[in-house]
């Protein structure tokens, strides 16, 4: 293999799959990324066989070829380099040259032969869906995903699509104290004649989140399998994995007859919060919020530390309620929400708590209250 390339444009490449690979591994290759130079550039891939990305970098291409190098080696010495143009070399050795200006590198390699390939995807279903409302869906799902291990169809978010009569998509992302739920109309022509409900791990959740926030993106191709989620989008195309397991039936924890009605100015809440959660008990981040004609006590207390309150004005005139929280689940709802207020629907003090922005019908969360 034989190339000149851009420095910035393999950056950029090296860039996108460094959360991919993985330093500790019984495969050392898995910590490579596997090089092949394509017409007019080359492709970068790297995998943890659970997800997997694909990335086109434009390169001049000198000599055909293919291998893998140490993903973060190989980075670290292009963000390095002066020069804006790299030349690059492989030998028969499975030993690559990297030459800008008057520096030369010089990594080892590892037969391209041996690194795991790209799956063959025998479609089900294929759409589109603009890149804005995918990254919006994910921000308001993703935080409520849930870390713990034994619960594995817990662990991912659910991706939706309740078929042709409805047209429409959802994701869903739960950790049985809280959820979070957006549903968006789906314009696309590959809408499921079937309703479709698949579990997409949080890893690869976080990857596309981390590559939809870093610029702006036209619509993302979207190609569901029976094992197997692929998100593409010009050059760049991310294959996951998809969690074998059912998820729970969320749509009947969804309190539906919550009569108490909060609503409030969205930063004043936040503000408000963030500050008395300075005193709260560490180990259950809990909140009190007490909610009287005209006002709203908002509260916290830690034996060891002290405690702490404040008020803020409101219009609310339902009956006197207090309820306890985690103050991260609310923060989380806050922060993925866009209107300036937010609705709070209780029915009493230990039932379900609804949350919805009157600005975003298709947006719901669910918090379960704490004993205090």
């Amino acid at each position: 293999m034989k190339i000149k390339i851009n420095k910035s444009d393999l950056i950029s490449g090296l860039h996108k799959i460094q959360s991919i690979v993985q330093t500790r591994n019984t495969m050392p290759i898995l910590s490579n990324v596997r090089i092949e130079t394509q017409k007019k550039g080359i492709q970068l891939f790297a995998t943890d066989l659970e997800i997997g990305l694909q990335d086109f970098v434009p390169a001049e291409i000198a000599d055909p070829g293919m291998i893998t190098v140490s993903a973060r080696k190989f980075y670290e010495i292009a963000k390095e380099l002066k020069e804006e143009e790299i030349r690059i070399e492989t030998d028969d050795h499975l030993q690559m040259v990297i030459k800008s200006g008057k520096s030369s590198f010089k990594l080892r390699g590892l037969s391209a032969q041996e690194y795991p390939s790209f799956p063959e995807i025998k479609k089900t279903l294929k759409l589109s869906l603009n890149a804005a409302i995918l990254q919006e869906m994910i921000k308001k799902t993703s935080y409520a995903v849930s870390s713990d291990l034994s619960r594995i169809s817990l662990n991912g978010v659910l991706f939706h699509i309740p078929g042709s009569k409805k047209k429409s998509i959802e994701m869903v992302a739960t950790d049985g104290h809280r959820l979070s739920m957006v549903s968006r109309e789906l314009l696309s022509a590959g809408i499921a004649e079937v309703p479709l409900k698949v579990i997409i791990p949080k890893k690869a959740i976080l990857e596309l989140k981390r590559f939809l926030d870093e610029g702006d993106h036209k619509d993302v191709e979207i190609t569901v399998s029976e094992n197997h989620i692929v998100f593409q989008e010009g050059n760049y195309t991310l294959l996951s994995r998809l969690i074998d397991a059912k998820f729970p039936n969320y749509e009947d924890v969804v309190p539906k007859e919550n009569h108490i009605r909060l609503m409030i100015q969205r930063d004043l809440f936040q503000g408000a919060i963030r500050r008395v959660s300075i005193l709260s008990d560490e180990k259950t981040n809990s909140i009190k919020l007490s909610l009287r004609k005209g006002e709203i006590q908002i509260s916290s207390s830690n034996p060891e530390v002290g405690e702490a309150k404040e008020s803020l004005s409101s219009d609310y005139q339902d009956e006197e309620l207090e309820a306890g929280f985690n103050v991260r689940y609310i923060q989380d709802v806050l922060s993925a929400l866009q209107g300036d207020e937010v609705t709070m629907l209780f029915r009493d003090s230990l039932s379900p708590t609804r949350l919805e922005d009157p600005l975003d019908p298709g947006f719901l969360g669910v918090i379960m209250p704490m004993r205090i």
